[in-house]
C-alpha cells in the first residue's frame, strides 16, 4: 500500500491573524499608537496594546465597571505581548510609560517635605513611647513610677494616629512577590509591572525559591483580599490589592509559561490578554517620521489626568462605579450568550481563558469610557457604541489567545501531541542513519526509543494512525521465513523530507 497524500499539521500563521482594531480606540490613543509604530518601526499591534496596558495601570483602583447588579470588575489588565529580541520592545515600553515616570517624579517632589516631616514625627513619637515605657517600669524615691501606663497608652495612640506619608511608586520591574506586596502596601494597594523581560515567570516557577508565591498575582487580578503568613516572616495583609501587568517577552517565554502545569492549573495564564504582533524586521526604514509633539502631549496629559484622579481631594472615592446604558447592557448580554454557547465546543481547549473573556471585555469597555470622560466617568453611563468597540478589541484578544494556546500545543488533542512526538523520534532515527547503510525502523524499536513516554506499543497506536492518515509515514509488514508474527517497519513519505524545513514540531 502506498502513502496517502501528505497533509502537514496545522499551525497558526501569525501573519494571518487579524490586526488590532485601532479604529475602536479613542483618537488620543489610536493616533498616538500609530505614530509610535511609524517612528519606532514596530507593529501597530505592539504599540497599541502597550498603550492600552498603560491606560489600565493609570485607571485601576479609581474606577470599576458594573456590567450588571452584583457584578463589578476592576479595570486592571494582565497583558502579554510577544516579540523577538530585535523588535524594539524596550523603546516601545519606555515611550508609552514615560508620562507615568514623569508623574511619579513630580508627585514625589511635592511629597518630599511632607515625607521627611512624617519620618521625623514618627521617630520622635517612637522614642517618646520607648522612653515612657522605660520610665514607667522604674520606681522613684516615692515608690511611684515616673510615668504611668496611661501615659504610655496616650503616646502609643498618638503614634497610631499619625497619618502615614509615603513616596509614590507605580511601576516595578525586577521584584519578588514578597517585595511587591510591601510596595503595594505603601501605594494604596496598587502596583504595575512593566518589563521587556520574562523573568517573572521564572521566579513564579520557583527558579529562585523553593516556595514561589503566586498568590498575589492571582488575587490582585480581581482585587481579592490577600494575607501572607509564612514561618519566619512578618505577615502582610491587603484588603483590595490590584496589579496591572504589561509584559513584552520572547515567544519561547510565552510557550514555556503556557506549558507550565502549575501556571495553567491555578489559572495564572487564563488571566492574560495575549498579543502576537507581526514582525517588521527586514522591512523597517531608517528615515521614519518622529512622533508629532501634539500627539505625545495629548497622550501624556491623559495618563497624568488618570493618575491624578486618586489624588484629587474633591473626588469622592465612593463615586467609582461605571454603569451601562440600556443599549450597552443589551449588547453585553448578547455577547455573553454568544460566548456561553461556544464554551463546550469552540472554546473547549481554552475554557479557562474563555471563562474570563466576557469580564476582560467589560474591563476594556470601562477603560475606553474612562479615557473619554476621565474624572467624570462615573457620572456618565457607558454608551452602546463604547461597548461595541470594546467587543471588537475583545475579539482580537480571543483570536490571539487561541493562536497562542495552539502554538504551545495546549489546544491539541492527545492523539496529535502523540503523533508529533513520534514523528520527532522517527525523524531523529533517520537523521542518525549512515547514508551508505540505511536501516528500516521497526515499530518495536520505535517503542524502545520512546521508552518512558508510552507504557506499551498499543499506547503509540493512535499517534501512529494519525501519522499514517496524514501521509507522514506508512507501515509495512515484512514477511520472513521464521514462524511468528511478521515484523512491522516504518517508512517515511518522501514528501515529508521535501518539506521538512517548513515543519516545526516544537
Amino acid at each position: 500500500m502506498g502513502f496517502v497524500d501528505f497533509v502537514d499539521f496545522e499551525k497558526p500563521d501569525l501573519n494571518k491573524l487579524s490586526r488590532f482594531p485601532i479604529e475602536a480606540l479613542p483618537p488620543v490613543l489610536g493616533d498616538y499608537a500609530r505614530a509610535i509604530s511609524e517612528s519606532l518601526q514596530v507593529s501597530e499591534d505592539m504599540a497599541t496594546v502597550a498603550v492600552l496596558g498603560v491606560v489600565s495601570l493609570s485607571a485601576m483602583g479609581n474606577f470599576y465597571i458594573e456590567p450588571k447588579t452584583d457584578w463589578v470588575e476592576p479595570l486592571n489588565l494582565y497583558i502579554l505581548i510577544t516579540a523577538r529580541p530585535s523588535e524594539r520592545k524596550t523603546p516601545v515600553l519606555k515611550e508609552v510609560s514615560a508620562p507615568v515616570y514623569e508623574y511619579v517624579k513630580e508627585e514625589n517632589q511635592r511629597r518630599r517635605p511632607l515625607y521627611d516631616r512624617y519620618l521625623t514625627q514618627k521617630k520622635i513619637l517612637e522614642n517618646k513611647v520607648s522612653n515612657l515605657i522605660s520610665t514607667a517600669s522604674k520606681v522613684s524615691k516615692e515608690k511611684k513610677p515616673a510615668a504611668s501606663m496611661f501615659d504610655v497608652f496616650d503616646a502609643q495612640q498618638e503614634l497610631s494616629n499619625l497619618e502615614e506619608v509615603t513616596l509614590l511608586k507605580l511601576i516595578v520591574d525586577d521584584i519578588t512577590p514578597e517585595a511587591m506586596v510591601k510596595v503595594m502596601k505603601e501605594n494604596d494597594e496598587k502596583i504595575a509591572m512593566v518589563t521587556a523581560e520574562g523573568g517573572v515567570f521564572g521566579m513564579l516557577a520557583g527558579r529562585y525559591s523553593t516556595q514561589p508565591n503566586m498568590d498575589i498575582f492571582l488575587k490582585a487580578y480581581a482585587g481579592e483580599p490577600y494575607c501572607s503568613d509564612r514561618m519566619g516572616r512578618t505577615g502582610e495583609a491587603l484588603d483590595h490589592p490590584l496589579l496591572s501587568l504589561l509584559l513584552m517577552v520572547q515567544p519561547k517565554v510565552l510557550q514555556d509559561a503556557l506549558e507550565n502545569r502549575d501556571f495553567r492549573e491555578r489559572g495564572l495564564m487564563a488571566r492574560f490578554l495575549y498579543s502576537l504582533p507581526p514582525s517588521r524586521v527586514g522591512n523597517r526604514v531608517y528615515d521614519s517620521k518622529p512622533i508629532p509633539k501634539e500627539l505625545r502631549t495629548a497622550y501624556n496629559q491623559l495618563i497624568k489626568d488618570l493618575l491624578s484622579i486618586g489624588e484629587n481631594r474633591e473626588w469622592q472615592q465612593e463615586n467609582t462605579l461605571i454603569h451601562l446604558s440600556d443599549e450597552a447592557y443589551q449588547i453585553s448580554k448578547e455577547f455573553f450568550n454568544e460566548i456561553e454557547q461556544k464554551m463546550a465546543e469552540d472554546y473547549e481547549e481554552i475554557e479557562d481563558w474563555a471563562g474570563k473573556y466576557h469580564g476582560q471585555t467589560m474591563r476594556i469597555a470601562g477603560l475606553l469610557h474612562v479615557v473619554k470622560y476621565r474624572l467624570g466617568a462615573a457620572n456618565v453611563i457607558l454608551e452602546g457604541q463604547t461597548m461595541k468597540e470594546a467587543i471588537q478589541i475583545g475579539r482580537y484578544f480571543l483570536e490571539c489567545a487561541m493562536a497562542a494556546f495552539r502554538l504551545s500545543g495546549i489546544a491539541e488533542s492527545q492523539e496529535e501531541k502523540d503523533a508529533k512526538y513520534l514523528m520527532k523520534k522517527i525523524d531523529s532515527f533517520y537523521d542518525e542513519q549512515n547514508p551508505q547503510n540505511p536501516q528500516k525502523l521497526k515499530i518495536r524499536d520505535l517503542h524502545y526509543i520512546c521508552k518512558g513516554h508510552f507504557k506499551t506499543k498499543e499506547d503509540m497506536q493512535p499517534g501512529l494512525d494519525m501519522l499514517v492518515e496524514r501521509g507522514f509515514i506508512r507501515i509495512i509488514k515484512k514477511q520472513n521465513k521464521k514462524a511468528g508474527r511478521p515484523p512491522e517497519f516504518i517508512e517515511v513519505n518522501p514528501e515529508y523530507w521535501k518539506s521538512k524545513e517548513m515543519i516545526d514540531f516544537s
